[in-house]
């Protein structure tokens, strides 16, 4: 069997509206062409033939937009057949609605141990939002939106027993269930100290 490539973006596969992104693919040495496919799609996105006497290919977005927020797989094609798709690469677009807010309850500074809440909140319907922790990798929660009152949506994230791991600074979004790919604006950063 052929190996599987991996597929990965860069700068990062959470990208604001109207920036570059590449998507690379990484398979065997013997590749003849690289097949990139989006979710929902029959025919190939993009195909490309691997670098000069590298083992990958490069996907070129220019502008970053809502058309390309989705789900990406690549796989190659080489003497020996076609190889296994690689796993799934989420492409996020952010910036494609106004910003929601960010507040914390009690208070920015707590000491090790407490318990704070943060509310992300919008006036646009949001199914979810999502706050993530920057600079920490995979640190992120999503929660289903409450309407609160007839022009207000949001969600409540507890983070029980803070430590030291929690200091840092905060954002969320908002995204609508059906698109959940493309993302508001970022709330303003907030910052979390942890004594």
């Amino acid at each position: 069997t052929l190996p599987k490539p991996t597929i990965w973006a860069d700068p990062g596969s959470v990208v604001a509206l109207y920036t570059p992104v590449t998507i690379w693919c990484q398979g065997s040495w013997e590749a003849l062409e690289y097949y990139l496919h989006k979710q929902h799609s029959i025919v190939p996105w993009d195909t490309q033939f691997p670098l000069e006497r590298r083992n990958q290919a490069k996907f070129s977005i220019l502008q970053m937009s809502k058309d390309f927020a989705g789900i990406y797989k690549c796989y190659y094609k080489s003497p020996g057949g076609k190889s296994e798709y690689s796993d799934t690469l989420e492409l996020v677009v952010t910036g494609a609605y106004e910003k929601p807010s960010l507040s914390v309850w009690p208070s920015p500074a707590v000491t090790s141990g407490e318990s704070i809440t943060m509310q992300c909140s919008s006036s646009l319907g949001f199914g979810r939002f999502i706050l993530i922790q920057e600079g920490k990798h995979n640190l992120s929660w999503t929660i289903d939106s409450q309407q609160n009152g007839r022009m207000s949506f949001q969600s409540r994230f507890v983070l029980d027993s803070v430590t030291a791991n929690h200091n840092g600074t905060f954002r969320c979004y908002g995204y609508f269930r059906n698109d959940p790919q493309v993302w508001s604006t970022s709330s303003n950063p907030l910052h979390i100290f942890v004594s």
